[in-house]
């Protein structure tokens, strides 16, 4: 099987072949978004961290946005900043080109104010479009498609309908020599020994329990106990009665396969196979460390229809509710069938997978149809130490 993807000189493949505006921090992300809006097929990431981090937070944005700006379905790259002691967009510009894609830096102080700075990002954002224009897409191998799963708005037939499909999609991906994995180690406290049995190795197994130790103790630093609890009140609404309840239906997110990798919020996993990446519950935070990640593709369980996508990765939407799927065509992507998922949940999944295929290959999904894919955001541990 394949897609039609877009050649990167790392060896990767796009599955769609924008010109990234990212912001560093906070106070760059409107001259990030004036620059991009005049360009077609620009498109920035923006989010509402600021400077005063602390070191290991500091280290992870900065991570992240490189790994961002190398995600595959990016020809090129403009990091727009300030110029002051706390930024660094040398560092993240460098990381990115890496890479092999041009990049470039708009300082906004440097250039001699705001809309100075925006009429030359502008500028050399409308060359690498030009340049990105000439760049055709090609039959790729799935080798080259890495699927990112996402959930949100859970209820009881989340886990053994939508999710499940997402899985089942996931190993057909994984069976097809790609690779993918989920997230959100919050919702998986309670069934993390499920997926830390499916470990290659003793050394993933530890490191699975570990983030999700490490994320129960970090919330314990403010109070929160997640054991026995549900902190979402739509949750509670739609009938699961406990985290434990919740993370039994998320990990099915995660298919059948052996887990392969486990990384950190903003890394990369370098193999094939299933991984899992440490992130926030937060959908948000979550969809950009699976862009981060590489996925160049993303599915989306929401059974209360969330409507946003992501700035340059696609987000199919899927649904078992007809009710919302009739209601809201312009947020929704896929319904399944619940009584074929759980029935014959490969049908569901091989299915499922099709419509990827399609969407990787240029087909665009409803958020990217109607543009409401710009709201994201980066995560940090810690409040601003300024």
């Amino acid at each position: 099987m394949e897609f039609l993807g877009y050649p990167r000189k790392d060896g990767l493949a796009g599955t769609r072949n924008y010109i990234g505006v990212i912001s560093t921090v906070s106070c760059s992300s409107d001259p990030a978004n004036w620059i991009a809006r005049e360009i077609r097929d620009c498109v920035p990431f923006t989010h509402r961290v600021a400077c005063g981090l602390v070191p290991s937070d500091e280290e992870m944005v900065c991570r992240t946005l490189i790994n961002l700006g190398k995600n595959p379905n990016l020809a090129g790259v403009l990091v727009v900043s300030p110029d002051c002691a706390d930024s660094d967009p040398s560092r993240i510009a460098n990381g990115i080109a890496e890479s092999g894609k041009p990049v470039d830096i708009c300082k906004i102080h440097q250039e001699g104010g705001a809309m100075t700075a925006v009429s030359k990002g502008v500028n050399i954002v409308r060359q690498m479009a030009s340049d990105a224009s000439r760049i055709k897409r090609e039959p790729m191998p799935i080798s080259k498609l890495r699927h990112g799963v996402e959930c949100g708005g859970s209820t009881p037939i989340s886990g053994p309908v939508t999710n499940a499909a997402q899985g089942a999609a996931l190993d057909f991906v994984i069976e097809n020599g790609g690779s993918g994995g989920f997230s959100e180690t919050p919702e998986v406290i309670g069934a993390e020994h499920v997926i830390a049995a499916r470990a290659v190795n003793a050394k993933v197994k530890q490191k699975m329990l570990k983030v999700v130790q490490d994320y129960e103790q970090w919330l314990k630093g403010f109070g929160v106990d997640f054991f026995g609890a549900n902190p979402d009140h739509q949750n509670i609404e739609d009938g699961l009665s406990s985290m434990e309840e919740k993370a039994l239906g998320a990990i099915f997110k995660g298919g059948t396969k052996p887990l392969t990798e486990v990384v950190g919020y903003g890394e990369v996993p370098e193999g094939k196979g299933m991984f899992f990446v440490d992130t926030p519950g937060n959908d948000l935070k979550s969809l950009a460390g699976l862009a981060a990640a590489g996925c160049n593709i993303i599915t989306y369980s929401t059974e209360c229809a969330a409507p946003y996508g992501f700035p340059f990765v696609p987000v199919i939407k899927l649904t078992a509710r007809r009710d919302h799927f009739k209601k809201l065509p312009d947020i929704l992507d896929y319904l399944v069938d619940i009584d074929r998922a759980i029935t014959d949940i490969r049908h569901v999944g091989k299915d499922l997978f099709k419509l990827m295929l399609e969407v990787a290959s240029g087909r665009k999904t409803q958020s990217e149809l109607i543009g409401y894919v710009y709201a994201c955001d980066l995560w940090t541990l810690f409040p601003s130490t300024l």
